[in-house]
């Protein structure tokens, strides 16, 4: 296999029958032959393995088989010459955040919208030798899989059954898994499989490439850990608990009433907030920056009213409140007044952010701007 870096292609379409059949919550195993009829594939697999050497994209190659069950696992970036060694058969080489490298992949998952964007996770992309395959796994998400050349066999089992993975294995493969329905997708096919749906894909020629687009499911215990330790840091270090006037204990052992109702009130006081503060915290939870996104600040202020490159790995979202809609962006929540929701769509949707374009529609423009040079998701778009 040859390497080199992504062509930019022609973004395919899905068709609108359909986008127009899908709902919030597609039903499951949801098959959609000819999704984008014609389709023509625009990545080829060198283009694949070319980003699977680029240090900045994140990669793996799986070998091994269910047969054999003798799974490896090696993660990027990859040296030109390991494609070379591999062998005819059985194995797969993965690359996420695709659309960070393609710049057409953000169109494409735009074809996705009918589901919010805080829910998308990224554009994987993966090339499977004959008899290819991650072997039958679970995932905690939805996924809907698109086929883009070859073909591919995808099994799934719909019966109650253990998911019990191997453990002397680098990969989560299931111990036990037989499949109650089984479809062969064939460039332009879709499939969505929901979250813990045990699958099995399986490569059926030296063509076949996968397109999946993964869409997230917080823990809610992330979500609560995360809101404990923002309102912590308010508090800070310093805080401690205090009881002036205390009258003397009756008993030594007990936790007086007095105790109780000042570490109750503090514990009451670090927890509240009202609707408004629990959305803007979503809001900067939901955009943090994913711990494989690399930033650097940038060095020095940029000439006032420069344009700036937004990184395509951050997340932007708003939401509507009493006061006035909130744009998050990287973790940060910003109040955005009475900008329109095409407004606020336009933003979270450009490549590129020039202050001037932006000054009359959100106030908080130079706010943004200053945060995203000095935390690096900006930095001056060169010419």
């Amino acid at each position: 296999m040859k390497t080199r870096r992504a062509r930019r292609p022609n973004t395919p379409r899905l068709s609108p029958s359909t986008t127009a059949a899908a709902c919030a919550r597609p039903c499951a195993n949801c098959w959609r032959p000819g999704a984008i009829p014609g389709f023509d594939n625009p990545i080829e697999p060198d283009d694949l393995a070319g980003l699977a050497c680029d240090p900045d994209a994140s990669s793996r190659l799986v070998l091994g088989s269910a047969e054999e069950n003798d799974w490896d696992v090696e993660y990027g970036p990859f040296d030109e010459a390991r494609f070379a060694g591999l062998p005819d058969r059985a194995w797969t080489l993965l690359v996420s955040d695709v659309e960070r490298f393609w710049p057409d992949g953000a169109a494409f998952l735009a074809q996705f919208d009918f589901i919010p964007r805080w829910r998308r996770d990224d554009l994987m992309i993966s090339y499977a030798a004959p008899d290819g395959s991650v072997g039958p796994h679970v995932d905690a998400y939805d996924v809907f899989l698109f086929q883009a050349a070859g073909q591919r066999r995808w099994q799934v089992r719909t019966t109650p059954g253990p998911l019990d993975c191997h453990d002397d294995l680098p990969l989560a493969i299931l111990r036990e898994f037989e499949a109650t329905d089984s479809w062969t997708l064939e460039p332009g096919d879709l499939l969505y499989l929901p979250p813990n749906l045990p699958h099995y894909g399986l490569s059926l020629d030296d063509q076949c490439m996968t397109w999946s687009v993964g869409f997230r499911a917080p823990a809610i215990l992330d979500i609560l850990t995360g809101f404990l330790e923002e309102r912590a840091n308010v508090i800070g270090d310093e805080a401690r608990y205090e009881d002036p006037a205390r009258p003397p204990a009756e008993h030594a052992a007990a936790i007086p009433e007095h105790d109780r109702d000042h570490l109750r009130a503090a514990l009451r006081d670090l927890l509240a907030a009202d609707d408004a503060q629990l959305d803007a915290y979503l809001g900067r939870f939901l955009t943090r920056p994913a711990g494989n996104i690399e930033l650097a600040a940038t060095a020095g202020a940029p000439p006032a009213e420069t344009p700036c490159r937004i990184h395509p790995g951050i997340r932007r979202v708003w939401f509507p409140s009493p006061d006035g809609a909130v744009l998050c962006v990287a973790g940060h929540s910003y109040p955005a007044g009475t900008a329109t929701p095409a407004q606020l769509e336009a933003f979270c949707a450009a490549d590129t952010l020039d202050a001037a374009d932006w000054r009359a529609a959100l106030p908080c423009i130079d706010r943004i701007l200053g945060d995203g040079l000095e935390e690096g998701w900006l930095e001056p778009a060169s010419d």
